[in-house]
């Protein structure tokens, strides 16, 4: 009998196989541990997996590094993700990822879901609940993978005898496309589990930051709430991206060289080089960049804050600060670039951090935070209340709300109107009184 153990720490997870005895008693124990580095050659960015033995894993590093080359580097992050939670389960089940079964492949989804159980010769005890919503986007990852790996015979790739029918205009018959058994799609979320932070809400978040916290955190949270920033636009914002003139205020969003996998904006032109910012796309609007409106408060709070944050004079802050919070400056004639958000050492503030400090501010405020579900992420709850603001207070259509959210697709907007129960309970309530009002016969 093996019992495997998830355990989260703050440098991620890992986890330990111990052998159990016939009285249940711990006879061996093993760490297993996939360590990931980035490391920058000649300009470029490679990344890494390493194996138990802290070997790089070949088919992986291939496979990022030059089968995704041209990806963005939020799907490469997403891929090494997926990737390496597959190997995790490859190394405690001792399985072979060309020899996998259709069983294997179900308690893979299981362990990705993180359902603890006991089984006939394995006990799992796991931590971490991932979204559906993740998953299926981790499962084309795997098939892209072993089809780059030549593995024809993949459970991932096998297809089910359902079937879609693909109806185009350019024919009179329908495409019949199979579906793959491997998937998840029949999951049907909850929605009674807050997505976004409500005006109240809100309300309760200024107040404890403005009773424990800093301007920096204020700054944050009013960027991602009354802007619709995501967080990775927050932190990639630099000095030379607020643009004060006669129209009024204004933040450019957009990527540069500099930019940290925690710094990127996803909505725009991804850079490879600094050639790039001469580029005709790159100086072209919602391709290579974006702009969003800063109202008057708000910048002088940001202004308020750098001239706070920004002039620590101890020698260490100045070192740290002076090498590691330069950006890339873009505008010509602009002075030395740097970026605004950052921790109390003199670097940019991570995601990481930033997601720390959130939960504080979360907990003070008597917010739920909902450990174990990865969907309601904390930071994309004040883009989400961004939204559902634009929706319920000023009745915006799906066309305004995809342009205010700098969504390239419409059908992107749709996921940000989840109701909870009571807000349904609300919806149904108003609808059976305005139904009253106007048929009062249906009162008798």
């Amino acid at each position: 009998m093996f019992l495997i153990k998830e355990y989260v720490t703050q440098n991620g997870i890992f986890y330990k196989k111990f052998v159990l005895s016939s009285d249940s008693k711990i006879e061996l124990s093993e760490v297993v541990q996939i360590i990931n580095a980035k490391v920058l050659y000649e300009g470029t960015e490679y990344v890494f997996l390493y194996d138990m033995e802290m070997n790089p894993i070949p088919e992986i590093f291939d496979y990022i590094n030059f089968e995704l080359q041209d990806a963005s580097p939020n799907y490469r992050y997403t891929a090494l993700n997926a990737l390496k939670f597959l190997y995790y389960f490859l190394y405690l089940y001792n399985l072979n990822l060309r020899s996998l079964t259709k069983n294997d492949i179900n308690n893979f989804l299981s362990f990705l879901q993180g359902v603890s159980r006991d089984g006939t010769l394995y006990r799992l005890n796991l931590v971490t609940s991932r979204a559906h919503s993740t998953i299926q986007t981790y499962i084309p990852i795997y098939r892209n993978f072993v089809t780059y790996l030549g593995y024809k015979e993949s459970p991932f790739l096998k297809r089910s005898s359902k079937y879609k029918l693909i109806y185009s205009a350019d024919s009179d018959s329908p495409l019949k496309i199979n579906q793959y058994e491997t998937s998840i799609s029949n999951y049907k979320p909850e929605i009674s589990t807050p997505r976004y932070i409500n005006v109240l809400e809100f309300k309760q978040i200024l107040e404890v930051i403005r009773e424990d916290f800093t301007l920096r955190e204020e700054c944050i949270v009013r960027l991602m709430f009354e802007n619709g920033l995501r967080i990775g636009e927050v932190l990639g914002l630099t000095n030379e991206d607020i643009v004060e003139n006669e129209q009024g205020n204004f933040l450019y969003i957009r990527n540069r060289c500099t930019d940290s996998f925690d710094q990127l904006a996803k909505g725009c032109m991804n850079v490879k080089n600094k050639r790039t910012y001469t580029s005709r796309a790159y100086k072209t609007k919602d391709i290579g960049y974006q702009v969003v409106y800063l109202n008057d408060s708000l910048l002088e709070k940001i202004n308020d804050y750098v001239n706070e944050y920004h002039t620590n004079n101890s020698l260490k802050f100045r070192e740290r600060y002076e090498k590691l919070t330069y950006a890339d400056n873009i505008e010509k004639g602009s002075n030395q670039n740097f970026y605004l958000f950052i921790n109390n050492v003199g670097k940019p503030l991570s995601e990481n951090l930033w997601g720390k400090i959130l939960r504080s501010i979360f907990h003070k405020a008597g917010l739920n935070i909902d450990k174990k579900r990865r969907e309601t992420n904390l930071s994309h709850r004040f883009r989400h209340g961004f939204a559902m603001f634009m929706v319920k207070y000023k009745h915006v259509d799906e066309r305004t709300l995809q342009l205010l959210l700098r969504h390239r697709s419409i059908n992107s907007v749709k996921y940000y109107y989840r109701p909870t129960d009571e807000e349904v309970i609300q919806l149904r309530t108003d609808f059976v009184n305005s139904m009253y009002t106007i048929i009062p016969e249906l009162r008798i």
